[in-house]
């Protein structure tokens, strides 16, 4: 366990405000109340040989924000009798994150001022504790059909790209319920890591602090990506600009789900003409069917549509050029545009061609990254994300980013009394979908125009294949 020094209390809030209040839970008002704010370091000084962690060139583009993962927990149940109070729950949670930092010891850094590296030298990352004025089930009951309301549990801190510097590149925001549940947010700046590796993090988190002192955790990462795949000066002059849809429109978001007997009827469907289709693969295929449906609905005929699709390298580059063991820390991932152009006005493609589409392209690329060097990789990184950019501004195309979180340990996520009850991504004020895995399937979270969310709810796949939670 490390010692007190690793555990600083911030006489004055450098980061949040005391109080954030919203309206909406049974027309009354949540106020959550921020009651400490710390620095966590790590257990153990980081070496001076690891002083600086060297950004990849993955990292210099990944998009200029946090990441929120909100995970909803149960009470203590009474057998765990160390963790009865408030201050105990805290404090296992706040010993095992200064631990596990000492092996992801580059979020506890900061920024470089020029943006190619992160100084670690144990500054520290964000953990507020904070109560909220209502019971977890009270909240849950909203927060399906609401989904805007989970951003309320995420911390107030501003860890945008231009102020790293001086910014942490991780905070922590652990709510306590009324009658003992937890909200336990997660966020992590996109610069330092991508998805596999945010939950990675968590992971092993719930690991450290759940298990015995003097258990071996077997978990290792490498921390050298930016070695293999440098930074660039110029990498910004090599990239069209462009965003998402939707920053200037009103957007709305749904939670759609997709059981098990429903997501094996898609499958069952798509491999009459296929051997095998994932249940990512059909899923998406038919959320991304179901928006073209409602674009023609919108304009009277089909349009060109196009995905960008988030593909995960780790496992998928030469060993030559990455080697045998590719558990990169970082980013290591690759959004690839995935298009989709009718050849009728009024028709909708079958869900085989959509998933065979969706295979074709990603099988396409992994291929080339198999046997590319890393001068080979940066040019389809820098061809892939300059083709959604030009989707990004043409409008004549309908483009949808898309990620998914399955198969990621998220709902494993036991601290030490229970797994998570629910666990959330927050929306975002762009087009996009999200996949997550539920305790009975798949979670979609669409963010969509308000107009068109309006025709998806009513669309004659999303109606026969998902619901609505309640």
């Amino acid at each position: 366990m490390f010692q007190a020094k690793n555990l600083t209390k911030l006489n004055t809030r450098l980061y949040t405000m005391s109080q954030i209040t919203t309206q909406n839970l049974n027309g009354t008002c949540i106020q959550i109340e921020i009651l400490n704010e710390k620095l966590i370091k790590p257990s153990l000084p980081t070496p001076n040989h690891l002083n600086s962690y060297k950004l990849s060139f993955f990292d210099q583009i990944a998009p200029n924000f946090a990441v929120p993962l909100l995970y909803f927990y149960p009470p203590v149940p009474p057998e765990n009798s160390h963790l009865q109070r408030v201050e105990e729950v805290h404090k296992q949670l706040q010993n095992s994150l200064s631990e596990v930092l000492t092996k992801f010891y580059p979020l506890a850094g900061r920024l470089s001022e020029d943006g190619t590296s992160i100084e670690c030298h144990d500054q520290g990352v964000i953990y507020l504790e904070a109560k909220v004025n209502c019971q977890l089930n009270e909240f849950l009951d909203k927060a399906y059909k609401d989904s805007d309301l989970v951003k309320i549990f995420v911390p107030p801190i501003r860890i945008r790209l231009a102020e790293l510097p001086n910014r942490p590149m991780m905070a922590i925001q652990a709510t306590m319920f009324e009658h003992g549940s937890l909200a336990l947010a997660v966020q992590i700046v996109h610069t330092s890591c991508d998805g596999f590796s945010g939950c990675a993090i968590t992971d092993e988190w719930a690991k450290v602090s759940r298990m015995e002192k003097g258990n071996v955790r077997n978990l290792q990462f490498r921390s050298d990506l930016g070695e293999v795949f440098p930074p660039r000066d110029n990498i910004f002059e090599m990239i069209k600009k462009g965003r998402p849809r939707g920053y200037e429109m009103k957007i709305a978001t749904r939670i759609f789900m997709f059981d098990e007997i429903a997501i094996s009827k898609l499958k069952e469907n798509v491999n009459k003409y296929m051997s095998y289709s994932s249940r990512v693969e059909v899923v998406t295929a038919l959320i991304w069917r179901s928006l073209m449906r409602v674009v023609r609905l919108r304009q009277g005929h089909n349009r060109p549509s196009m995905l960008q699709f988030a593909i995960n390298l780790r496992g998928r580059g030469s060993p030559k050029v990455v080697g045998e063991d590719q558990n990169f820390f970082g980013n290591f991932y690759l959004d690839i545009p995935i298009k989709y152009v009718s050849s009728h006005s009024n028709q909708d493609p079958e869900l085989h061609e959509i998933v065979t589409l969706i295979r074709n392209a990603k099988n396409k690329v992994v291929s080339e990254i198999a046997n590319a060097s890393s001068e080979e990789i940066f040019s389809i990184l820098i061809e892939s994300l300059n083709q959604i950019r030009e989707g990004y501004n043409d409008d004549e195309i309908d483009l949808y980013p898309t990620s998914s979180l399955c198969k990621f340990p998220l709902n494993e996520s036991d601290f030490g009394w229970a797994k998570p009850i629910w666990v959330s991504r927050v929306n975002v004020p762009f087009q996009m979908f999200f996949l997550m895995d539920s305790k009975n399937g798949i979670e979609a979270r669409v963010c969509l125009i308000e107009d068109d969310m309006i025709k998806l709810e009513k669309d004659v796949d999303i109606v026969e294949f998902s619901y609505v939670p309640k």
